[in-house]
């Protein structure tokens, strides 16, 4: 199956179903943008002659002229320097719309992530009010099932922006897709290097206990011995997908999207090299240890990074700007 249909079948599936209100970078319609440009156009009719050509049939001077220059490497070369800025057509509507999409994928994928995560500390009275803002029953299975389609949702709108930057440079013979893409990254809108991956596969972890709640609805032992074995094995389908490596020099959590991506994240506090201890991520995405951060800050730990002062930057990439007030505890 395509990735196309995939990501359709996502979106209209477990997307719709237990993320209702989720935002999605709309695949087909930007492959069918970039189908429509001159230039793409252009490069389907200069194949078409080349095939024919190939295959003995009369193609017009004009046209089969054309295939040659493309096919020579100095007007090849040429055409990509002219083309690298010239596509106004789909400049003008491309980059803006994509750029909006991909911000409110990851507007979504923050909050819900946060929210699930609230909903798991939560106690009490704190936790029912959480429980009716958020619509999400708090029961292990269903949390493991959100946190699973929120992880799923950011792996394939991931990959969909990827797909389509790298069609986008394929049709116009440019690197606009790959710098957008580096673009992506200065802004922290990568989905991939979002540090509530981070935070969902410690969820999943979390949830993976050996105990089996058993449903106050189910009365019958059968019923519930059935529950208990549908739970024990949705709970070994998520180990396939999260692991902790805690035993070699780097302490890694990695997720294995089937078939397509493996994500590795470091667990190791860049200050004090050990495993993150009340971890920290600040605005650029970077994870410290609480106490390590807030000494690179020079604040106390029980203030937070949150008191840190506006112009202090980053112990790693030493960026400046909204980086201690964006941090996520």
């Amino acid at each position: 199956m395509k990735f196309g249909k995939k990501y359709s079948v996502f979106v209209e599936t477990e997307a719709h179903r237990l993320l209702p209100e989720c935002s999605n970078v709309e695949f087909k319609r930007f492959k069918k943008l970039l189908k429509r440009c001159p230039l793409h156009c252009a490069a389907n009719e200069s194949s078409s002659s080349e095939e024919a050509l190939s295959l003995g049939v009369s193609v017009p001077d004009d046209a089969s002229t054309t295939s040659d220059d493309e096919c020579h490497p100095q007007q090849r070369s040429q055409s990509v320097e002219m083309h690298e800025f010239s596509c106004p057509a789909c400049d003008a509507e491309f980059f803006p719309d994509l750029l909006k999409a991909v911000s409110s994928v990851v507007d979504y994928f923050t909050k819900s992530s946060r929210q699930l995560r609230n909903l798991h500390l939560a106690t009490g009275p704190r936790r029912l009010l959480l429980r009716l803002k958020t619509k999400i029953s708090p029961d292990t299975p269903n949390m493991m099932k959100v946190g699973n389609t929120l992880v799923s949702y950011g792996c394939m709108n991931a990959l969909a922006v990827r797909k389509i930057l790298k069609k986008y440079d394929k049709v116009h013979g440019s690197l606009n897709g790959r710098e957008f893409k580096t673009k992506l990254q200065v802004m922290h809108a990568e989905l991939l290097q979002s540090p509530w991956l981070i935070e969902l596969g410690a969820l999943a972890i979390n949830l993976m206990a050996p105990k089996v709640p058993r449903p106050l609805c189910l009365a019958d032992s059968t019923d519930s011995m059935h529950y208990g074995q549908a739970h024990q094995s949705f709970q070994a389908q998520q180990l396939d997908y999260w692991t902790c490596d805690f035993d070699s020099e780097k302490h890694t959590l990695s997720y294995v999207f089937p078939e397509t991506v493996r994500l590795d994240f470091n667990l190791e506090c860049p200050i004090c090299l050990e495993v993150v201890f009340d971890p920290v991520a600040l605005g650029c995405g970077h994870i410290f240890c609480r106490s390590c951060v807030c000494a690179a800050a020079s604040v106390p730990a029980f203030q937070g990074v949150k008191a840190a002062r506006r112009g202090d930057k980053c112990p790693i990439c030493r960026q400046v700007r909204r980086v201690f007030p964006r941090a996520e505890a």
